[in-house]
């Protein structure tokens, strides 16, 4: 891998740019983007933008749709963990720190700086989405594309179908009385079951879930740990996936923290990015 395209999580830096800056999981004017609307259940120019992207990479890495999707995954999983990384938890959780780190870069290596150019700006578009209206990007766009037929067939249940179910479990709100409610998914795929809660409780009008939430998931598949991670951790919410098997207790790995991370990307300065390839 070229030394240019190292990217450098450094902490203590990213903590002084504007990239990084706290999310209520709020649709906030500066990041909605004004000129799309949004329609229910997915379709807007923003998302189709944000799914041509991936065909635009796969043109110009030469690499196949499905391989440039696991890459984007596992490469954003990775920014949203060392970049939602406050400085006070970088010494308790330094070897996944490190480990994020090195998965980075044997994924970056396949690509040219224009390309991790690209991969930022959909990085960036993604963040757009899920400030504007939460839902499961990634999962839709695995189902469109047919990708389940280059990994293990899953089909992620449809984001009206899992805000439904939040509805029947959550009713009217989450408990009161209590600091924070602890919700589990045994087989998350790519987070749209608690994508839909957290759109059935913004409704309800609650607000700041990201410290109200604590949310364990796991998945057997370790592209839909990525998937979920991504976009849950894009959400601000606190979160703790682990790669294993639900039925048999087998771990394979677990990234997140039950600490809070506040995260949110749609604010990320492509340039001052680029700034830390090396």
């Amino acid at each position: 891998m070229s030394d240019q395209l190292a990217f450098d999580f450094t902490l203590p830096t990213l903590q002084q740019t504007p990239a990084v800056q706290q999310s209520s999981l709020s649709t906030s004017e500066s990041t909605a983007p004004k000129e799309d609307k949004f329609m229910y259940g997915g379709g807007s120019a923003k998302e189709a933008e944000f799914f041509k992207m991936f065909d635009q990479l796969a043109a110009e890495s030469n690499r196949a749709l499905h391989t440039v999707f696991d890459d984007f995954c596992l490469m954003g999983r990775c920014i949203v963990h060392n970049f939602g990384m406050r400085e006070a938890l970088l010494a308790r959780y330094m070897p996944k720190y490190e480990q994020c780190h090195t998965e980075y870069h044997e994924r970056a290596k396949y690509y040219k700086q224009p390309q991790i150019v690209l991969i930022l700006s959909m990085l960036k578009t993604l963040s757009e989405l899920l400030a504007w209206q939460p839902d499961d990007y990634l999962g839709r766009y695995f189902g469109q594309m047919r990708l389940d037929k280059h990994f293990h067939g899953q089909f992620f249940t449809p984001i009206h179908v899992c805000e439904f179910m939040a509805a029947v479990a959550f009713g009217d709100g989450l408990p009161q009385g209590k600091p924070y409610v602890t919700v589990a998914e045994p087989a998350c795929g790519s987070g749209a079951m608690i994508i839909g809660l957290i759109r059935h409780l913004q409704k309800q009008g609650m607000t700041d879930l990201g410290g109200r939430l604590a949310i364990l998931a796991t998945d057997i598949d370790s592209l839909c740990v990525n998937m979920a991670y991504l976009q849950l951790g894009i959400l601000g919410l606190s979160v703790r996936i682990t790669h294993g098997n639900s039925l048999t207790d087998e771990v394979r790995s677990s990234n997140g923290f039950i600490d809070r991370i506040l995260f949110v990307m749609p604010n990320l300065q492509i340039n001052t990015c680029l700034g830390y390839f090396k």
